[in-house]
């Protein structure tokens, strides 16, 4: 999942730059659009409204069973979406204040991880609405890995380091927690750079969730006039590319290693099991 405290540092970029760069590494990927009071993945994939079968809302609310025929295809290769309803009603379905849609759609979207899986789907990439949506908390604890993006900026750092706290401190310490500091000026001073640094220490060292630094993400404009033409994606030879390269690399590793880790710790407890109970035999 990918998620950060305000709207702005170029989550849902980096989300779909992810999600792109795992399916064109032969992984079959799904991205999910969790952002359902500002939904936008239908227009950087260029979904047509026609080719949308089903949308989390749907799913969420129980007015849609998932299956393999009802999910988007995007022109990009073993890439596919679950996209957000556009029809945003707030004080209605998930944007009401009904505590029992929001417990009950927790539940589903776990149960939805488990069907994707069936599908044979290796990755699924959650981009997350900002700051404390439900949606949001639910991702994050159901997550195996979470991307929290930070502008360089005073009120991202402490939001950040707040949410990093109330939140993800709070939930399973089974998941892997990361952080990325994104849309750097260009040439930034070195004063400013120190102060970056001084930060990504800090949230580190003071959060008490052991976080992975994924980097410091330049601010480009040639990726910005992409966008205006409705190119989201990192071109291969750009320099983003390259990082973005090596953070997929650092979260696709930590995730391997980590469920290997619990296998192997399931195996223990199992042969403990076994031994114990022939033991009393």
């Amino acid at each position: 999942m990918l998620h950060s405290q305000k709207g702005g540092p170029g989550k849902t970029t980096l989300s779909c730059n992810i999600a792109h760069e795992l399916a064109k590494r032969g992984k079959k990927t799904v991205i999910i659009d969790l952002d359902v009071a500002q939904p936008t993945l239908q227009h950087i994939f260029n979904i047509p409204k026609k080719d949308i079968k089903i949308t989390i809302n749907d799913i969420l609310l129980g007015n849609g069973i998932l299956s393999e025929n009802n999910i988007s295809s995007t022109s990009v290769p073993n890439l596919s979406i679950i996209t957000a309803s556009e029809k945003i009603v707030y004080g209605e379905g998930l944007l009401s204040l009904l505590k029992s849609i929001h417990e009950h759609s927790y539940f589903i979207l776990h149960e939805m991880m488990r069907i994707l899986q069936r599908m044979s789907y290796q990755y699924v990439v959650l981009d997350c609405a900002p700051g404390y949506r439900i949606e949001s908390v639910h991702a994050a604890t159901i997550a195996d890995a979470r991307i929290f993006v930070i502008r360089p900026s005073t009120f991202s750092f402490e939001g950040a380091k707040e949410m990093l706290q109330d939140i993800y401190k709070k939930l399973s310490y089974q998941s892997l927690n990361f952080f990325v500091f994104n849309q750097i000026p260009p040439e930034l001073k070195v004063k400013s750079l120190k102060i970056l640094h001084k930060w990504k220490e800090e949230l580190e060292r003071e959060t008490g969730i052991d976080p992975i630094f994924l980097g410091f993400f330049n601010l480009s404009y040639d990726i910005i006039e992409n966008c205006i033409h409705g190119e989201y994606f990192f071109p291969r030879k750009h320099s983003l590319y390259n990082q973005l390269s090596c953070m997929v690399d650092n979260v696709t590793q930590n995730i391997d290693l980590l469920k290997t880790q619990d296998e192997i710790g399931a195996g223990s407890k199992k042969r403990i099991a076994l031994e114990t109970a022939t033991n009393g035999e």
